[in-house]
């Protein structure tokens, strides 16, 4: 069977490219590609714009990268921005900057600084944040640490094995860096500046800064001082 070789894509300054599968993609100042991107690899280093779904083994952004469509890759780092308008596949993510998801989010890990909204549910095996997170549905994986600084989050549901949830102690974290979700259900919790409704796990530690409505609990439960609990609840 004869191997075809694909060509690289090279936009440099102000340009504009059709979709359709590539060896090797590289933006350097503003490109725009268009719908059916397929590629070994993709290097933003400015601004890129993609028009339709875009599928790649890697990408890098230095910059800001906007996908009209889904997008699916097994390693993403973002340095700056990216925005996904349909739904993320992703193998590893890295972030430092602000990533902003319109559908549903799926992979398997996340490593972040930054801010990461994600429309629709989060479905990953490790997720670790340093900064702030919005989703709209659900946030589950089997690890979930969250370090609370810069601004609000706001999570609709949180399930997982560990949940670790901190106010990062930095001198410029502001006061209204906390969490807010209507349930969380894990094996083991932990808590800080945290307001749920209902938490619910076999081991639950509420930390400083907390309200909480009702605790269900199998084996531990603890609430700091500084913290407001409602109601607990041995299951």
């Amino acid at each position: 069977m004869e191997t075809v070789k694909l060509g690289n894509l090279k936009l440099y300054g102000a340009g504009h490219a059709a979709g359709g599968a590539y060896h090797h993609v590289s933006i350097k100042g503003e490109g725009t590609v268009g719908e059916g991107l397929s590629a070994a690899g993709c290097r933003i280093y400015g601004t890129g714009r993609f028009l339709g779904n875009a599928e790649t083994e890697r990408l890098k952004v230095f910059g800001e990268s906007e996908f009209e469509g889904d997008l699916t890759a097994d390693k993403i780092s973002i340095y700056g921005t990216m925005q996904v308008r349909g739904a993320l596949h992703v193998g590893r993510l890295k972030l430092k900057g602000l990533t902003e998801i319109g559908g549903n989010m799926a992979g398997d890990s996340c490593e972040a600084k930054g801010k990461l909204s994600v429309k629709g549910d989060c479905e990953i095996e490790s997720f670790h944040i340093t900064g702030c997170v919005d989703v709209t549905g659900l946030l589950n994986a089997g690890e979930i640490d969250i370090g609370l600084s810069h601004d609000a989050s706001r999570v609709r549901e949180i399930g997982g094995t560990s949940i670790t949830v901190k106010k990062r102690a930095r001198f410029f974290t502001r006061k209204k860096a906390k969490l807010t979700a209507e349930l969380i259900e894990g094996d083991k919790i932990y808590l800080e500046n945290t307001e749920a409704a209902v938490v619910r796990g076999k081991e639950v530690v509420i930390g400083p800064g907390c309200k909480i409505g009702t605790v269900e609990f199998e084996n531990k439960c603890e609430c700091d001082q500084h913290s407001k609990m409602m109601k607990r609840i041995k299951l």
